[in-house]
């Protein structure tokens, strides 16, 4: 079981999309897959098609089998849930005692239930973040081909050194370019100095800005559903492709 985070120093950068889609695109190629949201914002349910009015979730249900929800797309998930203010703080005190308490979940369920566990969690540091590190094999870096996106990186990749210096099986972070723009001298500016800077920990494709994304998210379903000839569907499937020859063989 390949457990992979998806993790960025800021919001606003796609990275809960982005892991929806990578988890429809490992369905596809038959991988059983569980998308566990760490997210308190709980918008997978909106990628995944759930009813909108369900308020189960991880906080409530923990991980389990019965707290598994199908989604249409061939994806498995536990949502973060629709929860109350004392419930969520509750739930973050519970996760600072015990930073095992997602891997420790994770390995309840059995090592041969699903291929890959794709973890979305909230941005910059918190204590979801630590939850999904202390469990992932692997961490997905989205940002934006932007200056904002470029100065957190130092800082994601030291709270990724904090929390899996003592881990022998985690692989490694890599940085995801997300909504890269077809033209424009900065963005391409700034893809150059990530492969200057970060050559080693860059996934060798770019996600490109397209209008079909949100447009999927406002009918509730991925962009690989949505319109899978699309630019961003065909990037996304490239990414799929390279993890899954990163962590097959």
């Amino acid at each position: 079981m390949h457990v992979i985070a998806f993790i960025s120093g800021k919001g606003g950068v796609g990275k809960t999309t982005m892991a929806a889609n990578v988890a429809v695109a490992l369905a596809q190629r038959q991988k059983r897959v569980l998308l566990i949201d760490l997210d308190p914002q709980n918008a997978q349910r909106f990628h995944l098609g759930m009813d909108p009015e369900e308020i189960a979730g991880l906080v409530r249900e923990g991980i389990k089998l019965t707290s598994i929800f199908e989604s249409p797309f061939g994806v498995s998930f536990i949502p973060f849930g629709r929860v109350s203010e004392p419930e969520l703080e509750e739930f973050e005190s519970q996760l600072k005692f015990n930073p095992h308490w997602l891997d420790q979940g994770l390995r309840s369920l059995g090592a041969d239930i699903f291929d890959y566990v794709v973890l979305d969690t909230p941005p910059g540091p918190s204590v979801f973040l630590r939850q999904a590190l202390e469990a992932a094999n692997k961490a997905m870096v989205v940002l934006l081909a932007d200056a904002a996106s470029f100065a957190t990186i130092d800082k994601i990749s030291s709270l990724v050194e904090q929390y899996t210096a003592d881990r022998s099986d985690f692989a490694g972070a890599y940085l995801l370019i997300n909504q890269m723009p077809l033209n424009g001298k900065l963005g391409h500016q700034v893809r150059t100095a990530l492969y200057a800077n970060y050559a080693d920990h860059l996934v060798p494709a770019s996600v490109h800005r397209d209008a079909r994304v949100s447009q999927a998210l406002a009918f509730e379903r991925p962009v690989l559903q949505y319109e899978p000839g699309c630019k961003a569907s065909l990037d996304i499937q490239y990414v799929a492709e390279w993890l899954l020859n990163s962590t097959e063989t």
